[in-house]
Formats: structure tokens, C-alpha cells, sequence
């Protein structure tokens, strides 16, 4: 028997969602008159899963909407608001219709008597999972107003660095892409004009000319197989990074990268000490926080060695004896670490780690233009040295044939 997934109002005007098996789509209606409800609309349960599937993937939440909710319950709730009244408004004042329906589930499982911390750690996808944790520690200790705002400013600053990284690296991705973009134009119109002028005389043609004329002839050919290929060995490369030893070696081999390694690891630096600052500061044991925190940094590199510290600390150490022994935390931040352990103002001291790599990335990503630069002139310039090469070095021989 086929099964329908269906939207329908109750007695009450409430809209109601649910599944159920019929023959057909009278039977449905018949059945959802049985249990008090008119049927709104009825589609069979494969496409309804096909649909929620494709909404999921091509419709995404924007990071900006998670820190605007942030900061607007933060104030509601400051300002008196009751908390489920506080979500009603942040649902109906949602830019994004896909967040406005997951404000609203978050405030029906509070209207249930669920906590705020349990009902948004069922989204991950949207909230990160520190959030939760953060929520949570802030209900239990009456600072729910002020983990919000630090949650905000958490996701801001993560937000910006993202954002400053694409912006310096969008000049290097343009230059690479005309280049590819010349690459083919040359390959498909120009090489094979030059190739026909060639054969017309009988000359020995430099080895740079017979490769380009060899690759030409294959990419004119074959460029489909071109197009597969490329296309595979990125689906091959994407599946083998998506496990467990193919992350390891990808997240090992961005931090020893030369001009992005030492902005990728002071980022990862900064994200880790202002996550594990602000959910020390939240009341989160240490324990818990940087178990958290070994995951909030998203490399498997540093979080394994953030494991190994939470190890130590487990066995009664402190946390900055063991952060001396990691390869990737340098002596700034573990004497910052040192100095709040022994003033007893940890969150403060990771705090100002946070600023001063947050400064450290600033600069490195405005410099960034001006370091890749060279590496991509050398780059623009062996690529056109090699066809002016490849293409004008024949005409030497052409004319000494000709003038003969």
C-alpha cells in the first residue's frame, strides 16, 4: 500500500504533518476525515523525501542569520522577554523561510518543556556544537544573555576570517583562471594553425614544438576524456579526504602549505583559544570544554594533539605543561595559558590569545596579494615563455629554408 506524506488543518486552524498509508489519494482524504482533519495537500512519501532531500542540499542557511538570532535573543531575553515569546518573533522575523522553520521547531520542543540547549543541538548542521554546550552552561548558571553575545561574536569573527581569506585569494583565482581559460584557446585555435603551417615544410621541428603540437592534437581529440579524468580524480580525491586517514593527511598537509600553512594554523590557533575561552568563562569544565574545543577546531591535526592535553589533564596536569610538548602551540599562547592557570584568569588570558591572532591573521592575509604576486608572475611567465618558445622557435628554420 502506497504511503502519502500530507499537510492538514485541525479543528482548530493548526497546521498538522505527518504520513500515512492509503490506496489512493480518495482513501487518504477519507482517512483524514476519520481523524478530524481537511487535507491541504498530499504527496506520495518517495517524493516528499526526494523533495526535503533537494531542499536540504541546494537550499543552505547563511552564517549571518545564526549570529543576527544570537544577538536579537540575546537583547529579547535581556530585556524581559519570556523565551518562547522571544522565539515566536525571531521566527516570524527570519530572512530565510528554511531558518524561520527551524526557529520554529526549536521554540515547539521549548513549548514542550525542553531546554533551549537540547532543541538546538538536534540541528547541527545550522548550530555548531559548542553552541549547544555554551546554551547550556548559560541555563545552568543564569548567563544565558551573556553567552549569546559571546556566541555571536564567536561566529563573527570565524565569519570574518573566512571571508578575508577568499577575498585575498579571489586575484590568484582569476589569474589562474585565464590562464587555463588562454591554455585552451591556444590548444583548440592556434596550436593546430601553427601545426598546418609547420607540415608544409620539411623541417625538423624543436622538441618544445612537437610536445605542444602532441598535447594540441590530444586535447582537440580527446578533451572529453580530459573532462572525465579531471572529473574523477576530483570525486576520487573528495571521497578519499572524506575519510578518517585521507582528512588526516589533507589537514597535516594544509598547515605545512608555505604561504597558507602558518595563516591557517594562527586562525585554528585563534578559534581554539576564543572557543575554549568563552566556554571556560561559561562555566564548562575544563574537562568538557576542550573535548569541545578539539572538535570546534575542525583539523584533525590539532585536535589530536588538543586530545592529548585533555589526556594529561585528566591525569591531574595542568594544561599548560602539556600544550609545551604540542608542535603547533607556540610559546606565546602557553605562556598566556601559564599566566591565567596561575591568576586564576584563564578566560581572560585565552581572550587576549585570540586578539592577538586575530591581529596576526589580519596582517598575514593583507600581505597575502603581495606575497603571491612573484609566485604568480613566475608562473604567467614560464607558461608564456614555453609557447612563445614551442610556437615562434620553427620560424628560425622556416626562413632559412625560405631563403634558400
Amino acid at each position: 500500500m502506497p504511503s502519502y506524506t500530507y499537510r492538514a488543518r485541525n479543528k482548530i486552524g493548526a497546521l498538522v504533518t505527518g504520513a500515512l498509508d492509503a490506496p489512493d489519494m480518495r482513501g487518504l482524504e477519507d482517512a483524514l476525515d476519520r481523524m478530524g482533519l481537511i487535507p491541504v495537500s498530499a504527496v506520495p512519501r518517495g517524493k516528499a523525501l526526494a523533495r526535503s532531500y533537494l531542499k536540504r542540499i541546494f537550499t543552505t542557511i547563511p552564517e549571518h542569520e545564526v549570529i543576527l538570532f544570537s544577538r536579537q535573543l540575546s537583547t529579547l531575553f535581556g530585556a524581559g522577554v519570556p523565551l518562547t515569546r522571544a522565539l515566536m518573533t525571531l521566527e516570524r522575523q527570519a530572512v530565510s523561510p528554511r531558518f524561520g522553520e527551524l526557529v520554529k521547531k526549536v521554540r515547539e520542543e521549548v513549548e514542550a518543556g525542553g531546554t533551549l540547549s537540547s532543541a538546538i543541538s538536534k540541528h547541527p548542521r545550522v548550530f555548531p556544537e559548542h553552541y549547544s554546550h555554551m546554551i547550556e552552561s548559560g541555563e545552568a548558571g543564569g548567563i544565558l544573555e551573556g553567552v549569546l553575545d559571546r556566541l555571536a561574536l564567536l561566529l563573527e569573527k570565524n565569519s570574518e576570517n573566512r571571508a578575508k581569506v577568499k577575498s585575498a585569494t579571489l586575484y590568484p583565482k582569476i589569474v589562474v583562471l585565464f590562464i587555463v581559460m588562454a591554455i585552451v584557446i591556444l590548444m583548440n585555435f592556434v596550436v593546430p594553425q601553427f601545426a598546418k603551417l609547420y607540415s608544409t615544410f620539411k623541417i625538423e621541428l624543436p622538441l618544445p614544438t612537437r610536445a605542444l603540437i602532441i598535447f594540441s592534437n590530444w586535447f582537440t581529440s580527446y578533451w572529453y576524456l580530459a573532462l572525465a579524468g579531471a572529473a574523477g580524480v576530483y570525486l576520487m580525491m573528495k571521497v578519499w579526504f572524506s575519510t578518517a586517514a585521507g582528512k588526516k593527511m589533507l589537514d597535516g598537509a594544509s598547515l605545512m602549505t608555505p604561504v597558507f600553512g602558518p595563516i591557517i594554523l594562527k586562525s585554528l590557533l585563534s578559534r581554539f583559544s576564543r572557543v575554549l575561552g568563552s566556554l571556560y568563562k561559561s562555566g564548562v569544565p575544563i574537562l568538557h570544554a576542550l573535548d569541545i574545543a578539539s572538535r570546534a577546531v575542525e583539523n584533525t591535526v590539532i585536535s589530536g594533539e588538543i586530545k592529548a592535553m585533555e589526556a594529561d589533564v585528566r591525569a591531574g596536569k595542568g594544561l599548560s605543561g602539556p600544550m609545551s610538548a604540542s608542535a603547533h602551540f607556540p610559546p606565546l599562547v602557553v605562556q598566556m595559558v601559564t599566566v591565567g592557570e596561575e591568576t586564576g584568569r584563564l578566560d581572560l588570558m585565552l581572550e587576549k590569545a585570540a586578539q592577538y591572532y586575530d591581529q596576526e591573521v589580519d596582517s598575514a592575509i593583507r600581505n597575502l596579494t603581495t606575497t603571491l604576486e612573484p609566485l604568480l608572475l613566475v608562473v604567467v611567465f614560464g607558461v608564456v615563455l614555453f609557447l612563445a618558445l614551442a610556437i615562434f622557435l620553427p620560424m628560425w628554420d622556416i626562413i632559412k629554408v625560405v631563403k634558400r
